[in-house]
């Protein structure tokens, strides 16, 4: 690829955005798309005849198509070539993840150790933690779970208050606490696991799976994802090794927020791409079900749902591409300087957080919404189980939900562009002036949206105005509310 973009985060509110600059799903390489054929073939050969069994919860198919991705090479994908992996790039791993819809529960399992489990290994480890862990990791000889979330702290991760103290030789930490919602946990040989040391540093360590005093309960009854393990951890005097301290001391929350980053820009393609999947047994389903005589794709209320569900996934997916490609560009600017750095990656994710954080909320709501469609469209057969539509009902769910409620996602992603503003690196001052300029009488309140002409035609001038919305919106709330309390509890709905 040979296009540019503008490396710096929520840009587009500010510029307009070249054509050129937009990366999508063509603009991949040979690479990238031989890639994408290989899981998709992996997807349709191994994976579809054992879907059913899979919703089952039979761990015994799942953990041996692991061990068939692992040989495969999935999980090399984002392992840098130095240690043993393809480094792939940003792009890539985009492609990768199209195709997650095609895995069913699997791809809890496969996708829960390649990304969250691995990617603080690739990050952080130590030379002597990736020969322990990361190497048998790459090669499904190890399989990893990210555990961060407790019982009181599932948004607010923060506060979490698992504890590990120091031994008094200096020799390992003793930890105690407990996690819950761990994907994977049942399967798990090593848990990234997040703590406060001394009760008040957050930190991370890499906890053996068979370590004595750590207990996995049971697997939880979860309304989708049936085929997954997710469960609880309880962990009581567990003495980890300080040679497990996963960076350093107090600087925990670079590895997670690294970690989800990069979390939420995969998830927002895999939502897209559980999104196109409803769209495809939606019509096919429309085509072959005959009512009055006709399919009912014939009717023109059916075609209008195809129609606008077909939109909302294009959506999905050009959203996904084009925050894929942000990363991809701002990491390919350091050619030249040898390949990105630690510091590389941790300050792309930083920049283009806000739009991680955005990809994830529309994506995750397009699949969710598009799922229920595709339910109506079958009708009562929809709400059976021997049908499609009700596992992706129930799948879909949990997007909504993981790598940060879409909530906190909407909160996180307004509160990033606000302070960039504020700390000057986005001109809002200049955007929101401008905007008043163009008013006859220099004043904002004449952008009254029940009276004016907002010429949402052509599309680039509906974006236009758009963003004027947008600034609108930003201004009356700054005039109404102290810059000191707008993310305060009860000013939230303002963001």
């Amino acid at each position: 690829m040979t296009t540019t973009t503008r490396h710096f985060g929520a840009s587009f509110l500010i510029h307009e955005t070249d054509p050129e600059e937009v990366v999508t799903p063509e603009d991949l390489g040979d690479e990238e798309r031989m890639i994408m054929q290989a899981f998709q073939d992996f997807a349709d050969r191994e994976v579809a005849p054992h879907i059913e069994e899979l919703e089952k919860g039979s761990g015994g198919i799942g953990l041996e198509l692991f061990k068939k991705a692992a040989e495969l090479g999935i999980f090399m994908a984002e392992v840098p070539e130095e240690y043993g992996g393809l480094d792939l790039n940003v792009l890539a791993v985009t492609g990768m993840c199209s195709i997650r819809a095609k895995l069913g529960s699997l791809g809890s399992l496969i996708f829960g150790h390649q990304g969250i489990g691995m990617l603080p290994l690739i990050n952080f480890a130590t030379e002597d933690q990736r020969q322990r862990y990361l190497e048998p990791c790459m090669n499904g000889e190890m399989l990893s779970a990210f555990a961060l979330t407790e019982p009181g702290t599932g948004s607010d991760a923060m506060n979490i208050t698992t504890s590990a103290v120091l031994s008094e030789d200096g020799s390992h930490y003793v930890v105690n606490g407990g996690k819950q919602w761990i994907t994977n946990a049942a399967w798990a040989d090593i848990f990234i696991l997040f703590v406060k040391v001394d009760g008040e540093h957050f930190s991370t360590l890499i906890v053996d799976g068979d370590t004595p005093g750590l207990t996995v309960g049971a697997d939880e009854r979860l309304l989708g994802q049936h085929g997954a393990s997710i469960n609880a951890l309880a962990l009581e005097d567990v003495k980890v090794p300080v040679e497990n301290l996963l960076g350093e001391v107090g600087k925990g929350h670079k590895v997670a927020f690294c970690t989800l980053n990069v979390g939420r820009l995969k998830l927002a393609t895999n939502s897209a791409s559980g999104a196109r999947k409803a769209v495809e047994v939606a019509a096919q389903y429309a085509a072959e079900r005959h009512q009055f005589g006709r399919p009912i794709g014939d009717f023109g209320l059916i075609q209008r749902k195809l129609a606008d569900m077909a939109s909302r996934a294009y959506a999905a997916e050009s959203v996904a591409y084009r925050t894929s490609g942000l990363v991809y560009h701002a990491l390919e600017g350091t050619d030249g300087q040898g390949p990105p750095t630690l510091d590389d990656k941790l300050n792309t994710l930083t920049e283009f957080s806000a739009e991680c954080a955005m990809a994830k909320v529309f994506t995750s709501e397009a699949y969710n919404e598009l799922a229920d469609e595709a339910l109506q469209v079958f009708g009562g057969y929809g709400f059976s189980e021997e049908y499609a539509p009700a596992r992706m009902y129930r799948d879909s769910r949990i997007t909504r939900i993981y790598e940060g409620t879409n909530e906190i996602c909407r909160l996180y992603a307004q509160r990033a562009m606000l302070r960039r503003a504020w700390k000057g690196s986005l001109d809002f001052d200049g955007a929101i002036e401008a905007l008043a300029a163009e008013s006859p009488d220099r004043n904002m309140d004449h952008y009254d949206p029940m009276i004016m002409n907002w010429g949402f035609e052509p599309i680039t001038s509906g974006i236009r105005d758009l963003k004027k919305i947008y600034f609108y919106l930003v201004r009356a709330v700054s005039e109404g509310v102290e810059r000191d309390r707008l993310f305060d509890a009860d000013n939230q709905q303002f963001m």
